[in-house]
């Protein structure tokens, strides 16, 4: 028996049961759920086998009283049976029915049940695939359920971590991204690595106060010896960053007004474009290029992800 044909027999016998007494609960418009169910046992195509129940989640869920659970496992059930068949090698034509209706049977289980924090993960890693003509589906419709996730469920720290990743790998979108590692963070259980990411990420997009902040604050409540070491080190480089971005400002304004970038950091300051030399945090010196780019002679500038060529992302 496969795991599709073996998933099925599973919700056959233990889940339809415990979902039949909800809708039963929920009256005439669990009826219509029953019937929608035994109409959906005979083989067929994926957009006619498995689909959302004919009520709107809202209104499932204030019908469902204690058991919305179970109309939300309902659908999620069925979501990991639409996701069995799809294959690798589809063309993007073959892929969209599933990908609607996988979408669709998702974002109704969260509907029905927000704190559902397994149906927010299971999105956030299966809706997004990438195609072998080089586009990426599904992200979007994961963004869209991940921020609802987040929303509800900011004490589980894969949701805003799932959708930092997606934030920050797909779309390029590094200061959402800082934001939502952030949040992650937070959470409780989170491990130490996801504040890092998150003022690494925090630091590409633009947001230096956001990622200094949160690195001082992690560093100011790490309990042991390794674990303030890593946050001391990313404050250092999030200080780091900021005077070169100070440095590589005023060489701008410098080459404003007279045509050209300064030769050297020297000049700069000897000009009065800078007041004084910063000092380097981990002990070494700025310089500055020729092109109007700062740089550590002791240390890597935070970057995540560098000139890629962007997939089409949808």
């Amino acid at each position: 028996m496969n795991a599709a044909c073996y998933n099925a027999a599973v919700f056959d016998r233990a889940i339809r049961p415990a979902l039949i007494l909800a809708v039963l609960v929920a009256g005439a418009a669990g009826s219509a759920v029953l019937r929608r169910s035994a109409e959906r046992l005979a083989p067929g195509a994926v957009d006619a086998l498995y689909d959302v129940p004919p009520i709107p989640g809202d209104v499932a869920r204030s019908l469902a009283f204690g058991f919305r659970s179970l109309i939300s496992d309902f659908t999620f059930l069925e979501a990991i049976q639409v996701l069995a068949p799809r294959k690798s090698n589809w063309t993007q034509a073959e892929y969209d029915p599933v990908d609607r209706r996988l979408y669709r049977l998702l974002d109704y289980s969260v509907e029905v049940d927000p704190k559902f924090a397994g149906a927010y993960r299971f999105a956030g890693a299966a809706l997004p695939h990438e195609t072998v003509d080089a586009k990426v589906l599904g992200v979007l419709s994961a963004v869209n359920i991940l921020e609802k996730g987040v929303r509800e469920r900011p004490d589980d720290w894969h949701v805003p971590f799932l959708l930092g990743f997606l934030q920050s790998y797909y779309l390029h979108d590094f200061a959402a991204a800082g934001r939502s590692f952030a949040v992650a963070a937070r959470a409780h259980g989170a491990p130490s690595y996801v504040g890092l990411l998150a003022t690494r990420v925090a630091a590409q997009g633009g947001s230096l106060d956001m990622g200094l902040e949160l690195a001082q604050a992690m560093l100011a409540q790490a309990n042991e010896d390794e674990t303030r070491r890593a946050w001391k080190e990313r404050v250092d480089a999030l200080m780091m960053e900021r005077d070169l971005r100070a440095i590589e400002a005023a060489a701008q304004r410098y080459r404003a007004d007279r045509g050209a970038f300064p030769p050297s950091l020297r000049e700069l300051i000897a000009a009065r474009y800078l007041t004084r030399e910063p000092e380097e945090p981990h002990g070494g010196r700025y310089l500055l290029d020729r092109g109007g780019t700062a740089r550590s002679t002791a240390a890597e500038r935070l970057r995540v992800f560098g000139d890629s060529t962007h997939l089409e992302v949808h």
